[in-house]
């Protein structure tokens, strides 16, 4: 049964999402192409760096990586060309099971031939640690945890070239928010030119080669009068 408290709180309720609705068709609340304008560059003065993901320095790619083409197994080579990054070769961990096997079946382990299969461990230079920012993010790690990283490689930075449209604002955790799309402008580090480098980071080559037409979006929310960004929570 609903009590008489409960009753002016549910009215209270519709009168502020009443109040709201009047207000947007109003065009009171309706966000300008100015607000916007302001709101993307400054959200992209602080987070327009594009980077790929190699939080942490140095870096190990065993034979297993290089035989499994992973990402690093790829992509640290090409850097150490262009002298990001310089590698070291360490002895690979003697794979598990290996004189197990060779004990069950009767033989000897053969001689320590693992130089011939050694892993590199790949370091920044000082060209590299030049790309090395201070960019916080979180990514989820084993059993879906959070994981916090302070710094990343950033290969390209982005600034706005047009808000393009935004869709109607809505009421989103007692705010109004609308998605605004917007085109950039990009200028990418010297060595993105090279091919190879284009090659093995493809999303950035994709954002490069599409500047100034591809349709990039932020979410951005009314807050104390003035439209802001929704920054990464952090």
């Amino acid at each position: 049964m609903m009590t008489s408290k409960t009753r002016v709180t549910a009215s209270g309720v519709t009168v502020a999402l009443m109040s709201v609705s009047s207000l947007l068709q109003a065009g009171t609340l309706q966000p300008s192409q100015h607000a916007l304008t302001s709101a993307v560059t400054h959200y992209l003065s602080d987070h327009g760096d594009l980077c790929v993901g190699k939080f942490t320095w140095p870096r190990v790619v065993t034979p297993e990586d290089r035989e499994a083409k992973t990402n690093d197994a790829v992509q640290l080579p090409v850097l150490e060309r262009l002298g990001l990054v310089e590698s070291t070769a360490i002895s690979a961990p003697v794979a598990a099971g290996s004189t197990a096997d060779a004990a069950a079946q009767g033989s000897q382990p053969g001689p320590a031939a693992a130089p011939a299969e050694s892993a590199k461990r790949y370091s920044l230079t000082e060209k590299g640690r030049r790309y090395y920012l201070q960019k916080k993010r979180i990514t989820l790690g084993a059993h879906d945890l959070p994981v916090e990283h302070d710094e990343d490689l950033c290969v390209a930075r982005l600034t706005l070239d047009k808000v393009v449209k935004w869709s109607a604002p809505e009421q989103v955790h007692g705010h109004l928010e609308t998605v605004v799309r917007y085109t950039y402008h990009i200028k990418a580090a010297d060595w993105m030119a090279d091919p190879q480098a284009r090659q093995i980071f493809p999303v950035v080559d994709r954002i490069i080669r599409q500047e100034g037409n591809m349709l990039m979006s932020v979410n951005v929310r009314l807050q104390d009068g003035k439209w802001q960004p929704v920054l990464p929570v952090l």
